[in-house]
This record gives C-alpha cells, structure tokens and sequence, in this order.
C-alpha cells in the first residue's frame, strides 16, 4: 500500500471510532480556540511546551465544567454512558451502542485521573467557560517530551451521566496534548 493510501485508510478508521462529539453552546471543548466541533481524542501538538494554554467549553448559560487531566494519550470509550436528551443535540458516538457521550480519557491504574480543576465562566463576559493551563517549556524534539490528554463534564441538568456515574453532566469532546 502506498503513503497517500495508507493515510486514508488511517483517516476514514478515525472517523469510524470518533467518539464525543463537541456541540457549540452545549459541550464544545476547545484548546487556544481550536477543535471546534471535532470529536475525541484529537491530537495537538504544542512544540516544546513554553506557553499557557487558553481552555474553554461552550456551554449553557449557568453551567460549569470540571476538566480533567491524565498523563496517557487519549483513549476512545473507556466509559461510555446513556444518550442525553440535550439541546442542542448531541451526535451519536460509535461506542457500539447508542450513546452521544464517553469518558474518552486512559483511566488505568497506570494513567488514571492525575488532577482535576472547576472551569468557571469567562471574564468576557460572553458565554462559556475557561481556564488558563500554564505549561513549562521542554528540550528535546517538538511534541515528542511530554503528554497530557484532557476532557470536561458540563454540570448541566439534561444530562443522564455515564453509565455507573450519574448525571446530571455531559462529557465535552477530549484532546491529546503532546508537547
């Protein structure tokens, strides 16, 4: 197989295992203002760190996010959870079932939750919520020294949760961060 076959191949497999879905206003996760509407387990590169990341969810207006954090790339489906009956709509995620929310974070013992924060609404004054992450600067080749992957539950009363973890919260579209 040649390059331009093999990745497309690699392209249409990632969009066949594309997990939550990012809707603006209801649980849109972004990094420095990108990854609108993707879905999980997107990967960033930030060469050699040096920098604070501007994070943010679009979300209902009263809502608030807790943002999580591991130290593994991210992993599709590690939780999948019932469909929420948001609005607006949530896309259906290819878990195996019919669910529009996962947990799509490594939660192994050996990567597990490494810390957690409350994002709060922004000091624009517009809607959503934020956060800075300040990162520090690293030597070595570019996005190869160290990986964070991250995802948000939005405390919002529509949603049903995970399965074994109940709501009311649903799951924003998670990032693997290599620096």
């Amino acid at each position: 197989m040649n390059l331009p076959a093999t990745l497309t191949a690699l392209f249409a497999a990632a969009a066949l295992t594309a997990q939550t879905t990012g809707v603006p206003g209801m649980n849109d996760y972004t990094v420095n203002g990108l990854g609108s509407g993707t879905t999980s387990c997107t990967s960033m590169c930030f060469p050699n760190g040096g920098l604070t990341l501007n994070l943010q969810v679009s979300a209902p207006a009263g809502a608030f996010a807790i943002v999580l954090f591991t130290l593994c790339p991210c992993t599709t489906c590690s939780l999948p959870g019932p469909t929420n009956g948001c609005f607006p709509t949530i896309p259906n995620t290819a878990c195996g079932f019919s669910t529009n929310q996962s947990l799509d974070l490594n939660i192994t013992a050996a990567c597990g939750i490494v810390f957690s924060a409350v994002m709060s609404p922004n000091s624009a004054g517009t809607p959503g919520l934020s956060m800075p992450l300040t990162i520090p600067a690293f030597t070595g080749l570019p996005c190869t020294n160290a990986v964070l992957s991250t995802q948000a539950a939005v405390i919002d009363p529509c949603g049903a949760g995970l399965f074994g973890l109940a709501g009311p919260f649903v799951m924003t579209q998670s990032y693997t961060l290599n620096f």
